[in-house]
């Protein structure tokens, strides 16, 4: 992962707390680098910035999308492509380069471009979501 997220990880942790989510940094969950239960999402301590933003979205996007209704049409394999698909558009809508962390990701999970094609609706609108709150007013990326 190469840059730096900058003040968009606080803005992106103000955001979290917005929609009522606990975030806890830990190294309890290790070897995972994040996990997302419920209303709560726990990140491991010692990550780079721009990995720990990358995972910070990852998780948040589970919160806004699986969490409910939507777990339960979706496979492991949609949800993991779906996150980390949002993950890869607002890294690099921020400027961060993740090189092929994302892809390597998804295909950890059999997503494909067939999955990716399916959910491109719920990507886009979560990555949108998520990048209209956390740039600024005056910022393009709005």
């Amino acid at each position: 992962m190469k840059g730096d997220p900058n003040d968009f990880t606080s803005r992106l942790e103000s955001l979290i707390a917005a929609n009522g989510i606990a975030l806890e940094y830990t190294d309890r969950i290790a070897p995972a680098k994040g996990m997302s239960s419920g209303g709560r999402i726990e990140v491991l301590t010692n990550l780079e910035p721009g990995e720990r933003f990358s995972v910070l979205v990852h998780e948040l996007s589970h919160e806004l999308i699986h969490k409910g209704e939507r777990r339960k049409e979706t496979s492991r394999t949609i949800r993991e492509t779906e996150a980390e698909a949002v993950a890869f558009v607002v890294c690099h809508s921020i400027g961060l380069d993740t090189n092929t962390a994302a892809s390597d990701y998804i295909a950890l999970y059999q997503g494909d471009q067939t999955t990716l094609a399916a959910s491109l609706e719920v990507i886009q609108k979560t990555s949108a979501e998520i990048l209209r709150a956390i740039a600024p007013a005056e910022d393009p990326l709005r």
